[in-house]
């Protein structure tokens, strides 16, 4: 709801984390991204959002692959709910060399209506991205595109020491990023309070 949505970006990621070890559903030490997945605009503030998954993969400019799969994961954003967050994995040969994410595809996603990447891969165009108000979080920083593309569509998988499902619910902001399970959605607020009360 947007009472809810409301209440989750009243307040930062680890206080997120916090209410959510006081209802005990899953180890203190899982549940969020390493210290390697960082937030590149952190004046943009935070975002809560569903997320869309893909993977990006290199390929040889003479045999570009089957568009299907970028296809699929753009008509997911579109189908996503909202507010939603993009996930992506590299599973480039060199990790981090080349940009999926840059002021066209921003401006894709953005239409379509994501509020957020998030990816341990490369970023670039960061001005152009800040201006647009789309918020990042990357473990790298990069100039060249080179030749991806997405390579899976609509997967789980493991970034920044947490595994994604699509359609998981995710707090971000400068301190990083954390999963809210959606089975204590309904007790969060109330959680959120008692952390708030006893700081």
């Amino acid at each position: 709801t947007p009472e809810l949505r409301e209440k989750l970006l009243s307040v930062d990621s680890p206080t997120i984390s916090n209410a959510i070890e006081l209802l005990k559903l899953r180890p203190r030490r899982e549940g969020f991204m390493g210290p390697q997945i960082a937030c590149r605009f952190p004046d943009l503030g935070r975002v809560v959002g569903f997320a869309t998954t893909c993977t990006i993969i290199e390929y040889d400019e003479k045999y570009p692959p089957d568009p299907a799969e970028r296809f699929k994961w753009l008509e997911s954003i579109a189908k996503s709910p909202k507010p939603c967050v993009c996930v992506v994995k590299d599973m480039c040969h060199r990790k981090g060399w080349y940009s999926h994410w840059g002021e066209i595809v921003g401006t894709q996603v953005q239409v379509l209506g994501a509020d957020a990447i998030i990816t341990d891969g490369a970023v670039r165009d960061l001005e152009a991205l800040h201006d647009m108000g789309m918020k990042v979080w990357s473990e790298y920083v990069v100039v060249s595109h080179g030749h991806i593309d997405v390579g899976l569509a609509g997967i789980v998988f493991e970034i920044g020491g947490l595994v994604v499902h699509p359609g998981d619910l995710l707090h971000a902001d400068c301190n990083g990023v954390v999963k809210i399970p959606i089975e204590g959605l309904a007790d969060l607020p109330a959680a959120i309070d008692e952390v708030l009360a006893n700081e």
